[in-house]
């Protein structure tokens, strides 16, 4: 099941909402749009791939899936606020990028972060190098609002 993004792009809405059903053993929130539903499944495939969350990850997680059995309301700005709060990267995780029809891809090391088989130390270096202008990188690879 090591789907990449390109493989996902090209299913449904209605294959990816099947596909999340049966990776997250739940429905797929109602509206989700495409683009979330690829998000969110890529991610829990590299979580999976690297092996289980951090006990704090885990513990905000089982705090929104009981919300989410209960049928009780999430707020975005909820989510929003544990996805802040472990916007860490795990060492191998790949982040990619298209930047003005080009494909950027970035693998997270111990420390800094691999593109183009050059090392970097943070992803704002490699944001700046890609664009020419400053960025946060967080921000431009899409890991915080």
């Amino acid at each position: 099941m090591q789907e990449t993004i390109e493989q996902l792009q090209q299913l449904s809405r209605e294959e990816l909402i099947k596909k999340w059903k049966k990776l997250f053993k739940t429905n797929s929130p109602q509206h989700a749009r495409k683009e979330f539903l690829i998000k969110h499944i890529v991610w829990e495939l590299q979580a999976k791939k690297q092996g289980s969350y951090s006990a704090r990850t885990q513990k905000q997680l089982d705090k929104l899936a009981d919300k989410l059995a209960k049928k009780e309301e999430i707020k975005e700005k909820e989510i929003n606020k544990h996805c802040r709060q472990n916007s860490e990267i795990k060492t191998g995780t790949k982040l990619i990028r298209e930047y003005k029809g080009e494909k950027h891809e970035v693998i997270a090391l111990d420390k800094g972060f691999e593109y183009r088989g050059k090392y970097y130390k943070s992803l704002s270096a490699i944001a700046r190098e890609i664009t020419g202008t400053q960025w946060n990188g967080k921000v431009f690879f899409g890991i915080k609002k």
